[in-house]
């Protein structure tokens, strides 16, 4: 695991998951360049190196490039196209590839490559047309509708009962005709559960203990594990042999559904994770000390189960000044504190996350959900 201080890594975006990245960056000496569009985001608050810019301004993003050594993402959601035209003028690497975050970004090609690769997951068809709407009656009598782009934590997911309620979607689908849909067969699943990868840019991959997720809402509630699954281990070869494939470097976080006979990878996360957030605490290597060692051209150390744990999210409830029982959490210390400093508790706003470690997974959620009472939203 070879690093070399000093080195310019850079972070398009500003939010939570770039500020827990900043900080896993720290201690290897790295020195941490943000892209945000906020002085006051996260990320900005951890750093000196802070560029102010718009997701579109391409001469404010060409300047960022240069300032970096290799740069990588927050989320998928940026201009890829753009992206892939300015690192080649700047000659700077970006991780995960533009070109290939172009593919994952959009959940019709994403499907496409998971089917190209015979990766497991739900059938699927197209909805971007009056044709492709009228296609879908017989396509499914229960199907989820999911915007293509900018969808996520449940925005852009529809529900849809063919039977009942197909002509009031139709007005949603109108209305959202620019970026287009993709119907999914529904899957009756009875959890949901996570596999996080990573690989550097050597090709070596490492992989995170198998986790179980509970939504709330259409947002992640708590994470617990590890899990056991007899069909995990032949499912993370697949996906070991899909990045390699594909040449993605950094964490990779797959979505799953547990069918009881059956793991279906439901959706793909091409960055770091809310369900990875308890390697902060519960392995030797976390998620963002992954992604950052493998954009940075370091080898990868597999990471190291430590114990028992589990993850519950603290999403806002409009308190206007947050607070938590300091002292609770001092006389507690098998569940710690993550806070993102947000300044603005609004509702359902991820503010931050308790990380839990105990004997077994169950016991870890009982004792994360139990500290989640001590922090006032």
């Amino acid at each position: 695991m070879n690093f070399v201080p000093g080195f310019k890594l850079g972070i398009l975006g500003g939010g939570q998951l770039a500020r827990m990245l900043a900080l896993a960056a720290y201690p290897y000496g790295f020195q941490v360049y943000i892209y945000a569009k906020d002085p006051k985001e996260p990320a900005a608050q951890v750093t000196p190196h802070v560029f102010v810019g718009e997701p579109h301004d391409r001469e404010a993003l060409k300047n960022f490039l240069r300032q970096c050594d290799a740069v990588t993402f927050e989320s998928e959601f940026l201009d890829a196209t753009l992206l892939e035209g300015l690192c080649q003028e700047s000659r700077v690497s970006v991780f995960p590839s533009p070109s290939l975050m172009g593919l994952l970004q959009d959940r019709l090609t994403q499907k496409q490559i998971l089917f190209k690769h015979k990766i497991p997951t739900a059938s699927y068809q197209e909805v971007s047309s009056e044709s492709d709407f009228q296609k879908l009656k017989t396509f499914s009598k229960d199907v989820v509708l999911k915007q293509r782009r900018f969808g996520y934590d449940g925005y852009g997911t529809f529900f849809v009962n063919t039977t009942k309620n197909l002509l009031l979607w139709k007005k949603e689908l109108q209305a959202k005709s620019a970026h287009g849909f993709i119907a999914e067969t529904r899957i009756k699943f009875k959890r949901e559960l996570a596999l996080l990868l990573a690989r550097d840019r050597h090709g070596q991959i490492v992989h995170f203990p198998l986790v179980e997720s509970k939504q709330t809402n259409a947002r992640c509630d708590w994470v617990m594990g590890p899990i056991q699954h007899p069909r995990e281990p032949q499912l993370r070869k697949s996906l070991q042999l899909f990045l390699k494939k594909i040449n993605y470097v950094g964490v990779m976080a797959f979505e799953l559904f547990d069918t009881g006979q059956e793991l279906l990878v439901n959706e793909i996360a091409p960055r770091v994770h809310n369900s990875g957030h308890y390697s902060l605490d519960a392995l030797t290597l976390s998620q963002f000390q992954a992604h950052v060692l493998a954009v940075a051209d370091c080898k990868l150390p597999s990471p190291q189960v430590l114990s028992a744990f589990a993850m519950a999210n603290l999403l806002g409830q409009s308190t206007p000044i947050p607070q938590w029982d300091a002292d609770w959490f001092y006389k507690n210390p098998s569940s710690q504190l993550h806070w993102y400093g947000k300044a603005d508790s609004r509702k359902d706003r991820k503010m931050g996350h308790i990380n839990s470690l105990s004997s077994t997974p169950q016991k870890a959620l009982k004792q994360a959900q139990r500290a989640r009472k001590k922090v006032r939203l």
